[in-house]
């Protein structure tokens, strides 16, 4: 944590300063995830304790069922008949598959706003999820475990909402450039910080922390060059041009993927988009 912390020295009132301060301070308002997100991620991660007791806890939240029945339905499950209780759910997906859609809206819901930077949010929402997804693609080529593939991606860049919410809470508002560059310098060390506010897995972890870095932490070296390899995709993706995301990368080598996984891979492109406007 310590060495997430030791942050570069910027001039006084910019907002790299700004939010280095309140970082170096732990003068920060972190989001709060609810309660019921970790219960049913617990309940789904237990096998003594049943699919009927996720989709309880997911009905104790109607916001959250609400968005979950939503999220089942969209277009990467492509089921011809709708879902329309948390159980039928988690009796169609299973309990992992809804406890992950149940804790992508429990995030959503904590992080994404109305504010002054509301734009930039959407912006790194729609692309988290495209890595998720992806990154949950990868890991089912590689045979992996896909539930964990999926957070690691969708949480990777988890400290750009939390240094955007600091600069939210100034009365300046600072040119767009100055904030995607404080966001880029600063967001593995707000990531470490809400990482460790809502008690997040050694693999999201590790994955935060990595960045873009190819020096891997044996431990969690698949999920971090997983979720890194989704962020490519999804960035390629967003340029119109997946394709480029298959060349030999230091990704694709320590995951050794194979042509054909590749391009299994990219042919989940257009649902993957389509889910994203859904899930968004």
């Amino acid at each position: 944590m310590s060495a997430a912390l030791d942050l570069p020295r910027a001039a006084e009132g910019s907002a790299h300063a700004l939010v280095a301060r309140a970082l170096a301070d732990g003068a920060l308002d972190l989001p709060v995830l609810p309660r019921v997100a970790h219960d049913v991620m617990l309940a789904a991660q237990d096998p003594t304790r049943g699919s009927a007791e996720v989709a309880r806890h997911i009905e104790r939240d109607p916001a959250l069922s609400a968005t979950v029945l939503r999220s089942a339905n969209a277009a990467i499950y492509g089921g011809a008949v709708e879902i329309v209780s948390a159980r039928q759910a988690v009796a169609r997906l299973g309990t992992v598959e809804v406890a992950s859609l149940a804790m992508t809206a429990a995030v959503r819901a904590s992080v994404v706003d109305d504010g002054p930077y509301r734009g930039e949010l959407a912006q790194w929402w729609r692309a988290s999820l495209t890595c998720g997804l992806f990154a949950k693609e990868i890991a089912r080529a590689r045979r992996h475990a896909v539930d964990s593939a999926f957070m690691c991606g969708l949480l990777r860049l988890l400290g750009v909402p939390v240094v955007l919410r600091v600069l939210a809470r100034s009365s300046e508002r600072f040119d767009p450039a100055e904030v995607a560059t404080v966001t880029r310098a600063l967001a593995t060390a707000a990531g470490m910080l809400l990482c460790e506010g809502w008690n997040l897995s050694g693999a999201v972890r590790a994955t935060v922390a990595q960045g873009a870095s190819t020096d891997a932490p044996p431990q969690f070296a698949e999920h971090v060059f997983t979720a890194q390899l989704g962020a490519a995709m999804a960035q390629a993706q967003a340029a119109g041009d997946l394709q480029s995301a298959v060349a030999p990368s230091a990704q694709i080598v320590a995951l050794n993927l194979y042509p054909e996984d590749l391009e299994r891979i990219v042919a989940t492109g257009p649902i993957i988009a389509r889910s994203v406007e859904s899930l968004a």
